[in-house]
């Protein structure tokens, strides 16, 4: 349940950082809040009651979640840096998401969570696609797709909580 919490609050950061960076009504931020606390309620009825891993196993999943949360901010903050020091710091949100997307393949290989694969290729692929979008409408394209693949993945987790116990 906590990643789907964490997924969900991200992508109405996401959302939200997508309408504010760009010219769009600003009102429909309402839009991705309202959709990531419906997925964080869902979430919190579905999964009441679930076993919960042991002692051990929880060490081991947030070891690997620190680490790649860690690797994935010292990233971000270092391309920030760059892209800025270089006059490129429109490039920010396709970068970020690129980095975003990239952090989801240990968390896949190491959880195992199968479903994080097609969530980092989501994420990577709204990075590159970004890239090429008019830089006024950048925030706005990369924030909304970026949302919308966290979003996805979160239902992913929903539909397929019955089969898997995962953070």
């Amino acid at each position: 349940m906590q990643a789907i919490i964490f997924m969900a609050g991200f992508a109405a950061a996401w959302w939200i950082a997508g309408l504010l960076g760009s010219h769009h009504f600003v009102g429909l931020t309402a839009i991705g809040t309202a959709v990531s606390l419906t997925l964080i309620l869902a979430a919190r009825a579905r999964l009441r009651g679930a076993p919960a891993p042991s002692a051990g196993e929880r060490k081991r999943r947030g070891r690997v979640i620190g680490w790649a949360a860690g690797l994935e901010g010292v990233a971000i903050f270092a391309t920030i840096g760059l892209l800025n020091t270089f006059g490129l710091g429109a490039y920010a949100f396709p970068a970020v998401a690129v980095i975003v997307g990239l952090h989801f393949l240990p968390l896949a290989a190491l959880l195992p969570l199968r479903a994080y694969y097609l969530s980092a290729l989501s994420l990577v692929s709204v990075g590159i696609i970004g890239a090429f979008v008019q830089a006024a409408d950048r925030p706005f394209v990369v924030g909304t797709l970026s949302a919308i693949a966290l979003w996805v993945t979160c239902l992913e987790r929903l539909a397929n909580a019955s089969r898997t116990v995962a953070p």
